[in-house]
């Protein structure tokens, strides 16, 4: 229906003076009518139309000797579309190719030897010291990072846990439900991050997560090659500077916090901690960034 014939519909709706559904009153049917007008007029500001007839409510308008099957004007507005739209399947769709590739080298990356496994990745540092970006290397690197973690913890990242990786990898946020490994899934762009030796921070709320992440997790990056560093409270400077210097490091955000403040406020360069900041996986975020 082209705009000008919807406008139609709309003035001829918007005009009735009775419509018939069931017992309605004539007020009743001015309501009726206002609410129609109001979805057809927010259709073409561009907003969402809101449900004030549905799609199978059939009334007749009439004026005069004309009729408009308000049933037809929804039916043309697509509403069904407009509100049946699932995020979770928008970002599948988007990341599928790249899964799919990934899935593709399982076979090859399987038949690797523990030792040819583990040079995958000073052979991926190679190749990011002769000019190949992360982004470049990311689907080998996943599909390294998860045979490690089947053969090291048992476990295999399934495919929304390496969409949620290449969420984290690109800077988002990725909101995962209960159930779904979180905590595997940083495994996977720590380890792609890391592999340009700026060093990756893991930033956890409590002490006991922040150990227990780096025990259990930090297994399939030692595997790798990689090293894994813990900071905790009461540690020296120069421990705090060799834990920070690591390829991947677990803090929680307090004691990062307080780091970065002290650096701020040090006299000497000998009393930073800190190494320079090139990426960060925050664990719980909206507890961190928005509640602490």
């Amino acid at each position: 229906m082209s705009p000008a014939a919807l406008q139609n519909a709309a003035s001829a709706v918007a005009s009735v003076s009775n419509v018939h559904v069931g017992r309605n009153s004539r007020r009743q049917s001015h309501a009726v009518a206002r609410a129609c007008t109001s979805s057809v007029h927010s259709s073409f500001a561009g907003s969402t139309a809101p449900l004030g007839c549905a799609k199978k409510l059939n009334v007749e308008a009439t004026r005069g000797r004309s009729a408009v099957s308000v049933q037809a004007i929804f039916e043309n507005l697509k509403l069904d579309k407009m509100f049946n739209v699932d995020p979770a399947e928008k970002t599948r769709k988007t990341y599928q190719e790249r899964v799919d590739n990934i899935n593709r080298l399982e076979s090859k990356v399987q038949a690797l030897s523990d030792e040819q496994l583990k040079a995958k990745t000073d052979e991926f540092k190679k190749r990011i010291q002769g000019g190949e970006d992360l982004d470049s290397l990311l689907e080998e690197a996943f599909a390294v990072a998860r045979e490690a973690s089947k053969r090291v913890l048992g476990l295999r990242p399934f495919d929304v846990q390496l969409i949620g990786g290449m969420i984290l990898h690109e800077g988002n946020i990725a909101e995962m439900r209960t159930g779904e490994g979180k905590t595997l899934v940083s495994v996977l762009p720590a380890y792609l991050n890391a592999l340009s030796g700026k060093g990756v921070d893991i930033d956890t709320v409590y002490d006991k997560m922040e150990r227990r992440d780096m025990e259990c997790m930090g297994q399939v990056h030692r595997f790798l090659g990689l090293r894994v560093g813990l900071i905790q409270q009461d540690m020296e400077t120069e421990l705090r500077q060799h834990e920070y210097q690591a390829d991947i490091t677990y803090v929680t955000n307090s004691e990062l916090g307080f780091d970065y403040l002290r650096d701020n406020l040090a006299s000497e360069q000998e009393e930073l901690v800190l190494r320079g900041f090139n990426f960060c996986i925050i664990d719980e975020v909206d507890s961190i960034l928005i509640d602490e």
